[in-house]
């Protein structure tokens, strides 16, 4: 359900995060099979009035990035412009407490300048009132496409969107910069959560944004994920939207609170 937030400007809004989830889909040379994918999502967010795509590296996989295919709507619609992607941008060279952590996989996607916000529909907008650290108990939700729920069979392309519900279970342990979340799924249709890693991951409790799916595991009917703390997204793209040459940047690892 769309949550309510008041921005800065005071501006009300409603946004949904799910609704700025997309498949991370690559175009292909074979007309039979037009569409490819390894798995994965990405996430659209507005970030000081300019729109970015937000995933992991590694689900591109051997795809030529320059073939990303994203989709202005979430369910896209036949005849509908994908938006033209410039460019990639990682993490590179983390000093100090960011060295050996998987900040190194976060991508952030930049399009055209003429790329408006509009264009696709509902990004996140992040803001600081949007976005919020979470904290071990609260209630998260996964929004993101599960890689065996997904078919790619020309003409049809079913794309297995799911909606997960998790428990915030504290910090990683082995990654100062990731947190922990569990669940035990009833659900005997999900055995895989194989493709939500770039999936955003919303704290129902704090109603707010906080993080991205890196890499998680089912063990019978129970799920781990471990997330990216919303903090280090929103870092990374303040260092992008200054229009730094480089990513070289000291990450602080957040506080356990």
């Amino acid at each position: 359900m769309p949550e309510r937030h008041v921005l800065s400007s005071g501006l009300i809004i409603r946004q949904d995060f799910a609704e700025a989830v997309r498949p991370v889909f690559f175009q292909t040379e074979q007309k039979e099979f037009l569409y490819a994918t390894h798995g994965g999502t990405l996430f659209l967010v507005v970030f000081r009035g300019r729109v970015y795509g937000v995933t992991c590296a590694h689900v591109f996989g051997d795809f030529p990035h320059g073939r990303l295919f994203i989709t202005q709507e979430k369910r896209a619609q036949k005849g509908s412009m994908p938006g033209h992607v410039t460019g990639l941008v990682y993490p590179s060279s983390p000093r100090d407490g960011a060295v050996g952590t998987d900040v190194t996989d976060l991508c952030l996607i930049q399009f055209s300048e003429d790329t408006s916000v509009d264009f696709f529909s509902s990004p996140y907008i992040i803001e600081e009132r949007t976005v919020a650290t979470s904290q071990p108990g609260h209630v998260l939700c996964v929004s993101g496409v599960l890689k065996d729920k997904t078919s790619i069979v020309p003409p049809d392309i079913d794309i297995g969107y799911c909606r997960l519900q998790f428990q915030d279970a504290g910090l990683s342990g082995f990654d100062p910069l990731l947190r922990c979340a569990e669940a035990q799924f009833d659900n005997p249709a999900v055995t895989s959560v194989t493709g939500i890693s770039g999936s955003p991951v919303y704290d129902q409790t704090a109603h707010a944004l906080c993080g991205m799916v890196m890499r998680g595991g089912m063990t019978g009917n129970r799920c781990t994920i471990y997330y990216l703390d919303v903090f280090h997204i929103v870092r990374f793209l303040e260092a992008v939207s200054r229009g730094a040459e480089s990513a070289h940047y000291y990450i602080k690892p957040v506080a356990h609170r």
